[in-house]
């Protein structure tokens, strides 16, 4: 597939006759990190650029190379996959950058997990840990992002790599977490962008990553593709994106018309599945440990974080006298149940670890 400027102008509301200025003004109003991706595309074709616009294709290439490294890091530990990200930007035209806002690493188990984040703890200025926890069917899982700044903090976002123990975590309503994901990493790949419809629209960028996907070597079988999506709870998300692919005049011939009709097809059942299995939303629960018992998400303000990391094992939910703890092989947090913290709390807490304030 050929990604051009004037199909750059289509997809993004431009008329062809304004400049390039006007396409990339656009660009930075559109969720999806999308001025790389003109900038790369306007090089290839010998646009004019100056030092500014040259400048920042640079710091966003290094920035793509430096997610690479991390996957590449990551992924020689047995069960670790990358979602999206290189796998997706490898199947790019050569010379056109996808743009990378953070990295989504997901892990088999719990002790991968801690080992992954001790490994870029290791090698990257991380200055931020967000976690979340939450139990499902019985078990316990986790989500780490760790954040540090990007090369320009005043005009680029923070690097960020988010590692969890599940794959989609669904909509905390009709479609649960699920924590696996299909064989081909093609496959996996285009069910994490369908999954990110339960956290917002989908954007440019999704509709050109499908593209990218249904004109490029390796995608199984239609009807492979409709299984995955059956079995992981995405057949409607899926649809309205490839139909959101098909409104797109110059991308409407790359998703094959007989998908469009299978996915309408399994719809259906998708969504009766949803209304027989819903539920009213639990009652708000009195601690962290309610909450976890009621299987709803804690999060984790960071205490401290490890001398040496002991990656070997699992992290250990523990009681103090004002509340709950994750004492992790990285750290120790806070479990809370919203972004405001008690500053007793908070001082509580340090004290039950042997902390002292940050």
């Amino acid at each position: 597939m050929k990604i051009t400027l004037d199909l750059l102008y289509e997809l993004l509301g431009v008329e062809r006759h304004w400049a390039p200025f006007t396409l990339l003004r656009n660009a930075r109003t559109v969720r999806g990190h999308l001025p790389p991706l003109v900038l790369s595309v306007a090089r290839g074709e010998g646009a004019e650029m100056g030092p500014g616009s040259l400048a920042e294709l640079d710091r966003m290439e290094r920035r793509a190379s430096t997610y690479r490294a991390i996957a590449e890091d990551l992924t020689t530990s047995p069960g670790t996959r990358v979602l999206k990200g290189p796998s997706l930007a490898a199947r790019y035209p050569r010379g056109v950058l996808r743009p990378l806002g953070d990295l989504d690493v997901v892990v088999p188990d719990e002790v991968q997990l801690w080992r992954a984040a001790s490994r870029v703890l290791a090698d990257w200025p991380v200055n931020r840990m967000d976690l979340t926890v939450l139990y499902t069917a019985g078990t316990r899982h986790t989500a780490l992002a760790l954040c540090w700044p990007s090369e320009d903090p005043m005009l680029d976002p923070e690097l960020k790599v988010e590692i969890c123990t599940f794959a989609y975590p669904g909509d905390s309503g009709d479609v649960p977490l699920r924590a696996g994901t299909p064989p081909e990493q093609v496959l996996a790949d285009l069910l994490a962008l369908a999954e990110e419809r339960f956290q917002r629209p989908f954007t440019v960028k999704d509709v050109l990553d499908v593209a990218v996907v249904f004109t490029s070597p390796g995608l199984p079988p239609l009807a492979a593709v409709v299984r995955a999506a059956d079995h992981f709870r995405l057949t409607p998300e899926l649809l309205e994106l490839c139909r959101a692919v098909r409104e797109v005049r110059s991308l409407a011939h790359t998703v094959p018309g007989g998908l469009i009709r299978a996915l309408e097809e399994a719809t259906p059942v998708e969504q009766e599945r949803r209304r027989a299995g819903a539920c009213p939303p639990a009652a708000p629960a009195g601690t962290v440990r309610e909450r976890l018992d009621a299987g709803l998400p804690a999060y984790g303000v960071l205490l401290r974080t490890a001398d040496t990391p002991q990656t070997d094992t699992c992290a250990v939910v523990e009681d103090f006298s004002a509340g709950t703890l994750l004492r992790t092989p990285i750290g120790d947090f806070l479990l809370v149940d919203g972004e405001i913290v008690d500053p007793e709390l908070y001082e509580a807490a340090l004290a039950a670890v042997g902390g002292t304030a940050r």
